[in-house]
């Protein structure tokens, strides 16, 4: 049977997209999307856009790489990985799509505008949107955007690792912190089946969490 199976944030964590891989032992059948930010924090953010490319996964567009694209030219640290990249993965990073709307399910980094049909969706939404109605589409506080969401399809998103796995009213956050020292996980949808590979190490603390 052809499966579709989901995969979160990886953040340049290759070992453990690797370990998912060989645990989920995908066939040439089975359709693979991440959901996007390859990129960033983690220990190698050009092997794990190399892999994804190669093995001719489907991935979509993150944050991350919507950043990177922004900033590449000026910014050193993106110029680097622009030159660690090469064209061939830099072009590849930007034809990435910014979301999938299939007949079974919607595939997005960071969710959807509830009010908004995903055509007429603003690109920053649906790479940052975490909150909504009335409330900053990136922030941590108030009404999860997926509370107000009523269709019928699936929701595959990451973005925010901070709700860690978060199953609720047909929506799914795979973002389950794998570069803070958690798990990589993934969904396959006909075996309605989550996968997780826990972390080899905290590879990224957050500014707000270091110690002065």
């Amino acid at each position: 049977m052809k499966r579709t199976i989901f995969i979160g944030d990886v953040h340049g964590c290759l070992t453990e997209l690797k370990k998912m891989i060989d645990k989920i032992k995908p066939t040439k059948n089975d359709r693979i999307i991440l959901l996007g930010d390859l990129i960033n924090r983690g220990p190698d953010p050009v092997g794990v856009v190399r892999y994804v490319y190669e093995n001719q996964f489907e991935c979509i567009m993150g944050n991350h790489e919507y950043e990177y694209l922004l900033e590449y030219k000026d910014n050193k640290n993106y110029y680097k990985l622009y030159m660690e990249l090469g064209d061939t993965l830099h072009h590849w990073i930007e034809k990435l799509p910014f979301y999938i709307d299939d007949k079974d399910f919607i595939a997005v980094h960071a969710g959807i505008a509830p009010d908004k049909p995903l055509k007429d969706t603003p690109p920053h939404i649906l790479l940052f949107i975490r909150t909504w109605g009335g409330y900053s589409i990136s922030s941590h506080e108030g009404i999860p955007w997926y509370k107000f969401y009523k269709g019928n399809k699936m929701v595959l998103y990451g973005h925010w690792a901070r709700k860690g796995l978060t199953i609720r009213n047909n929506t799914l956050g795979l973002d389950s912190g794998c570069v803070y020292g958690k798990f990589l996980s993934s969904f396959i949808l006909e075996e309605k089946r989550i996968i997780q590979i826990p972390s080899q190490k905290v590879y990224y603390i957050p500014p707000t969490l270091r110690k002065k």
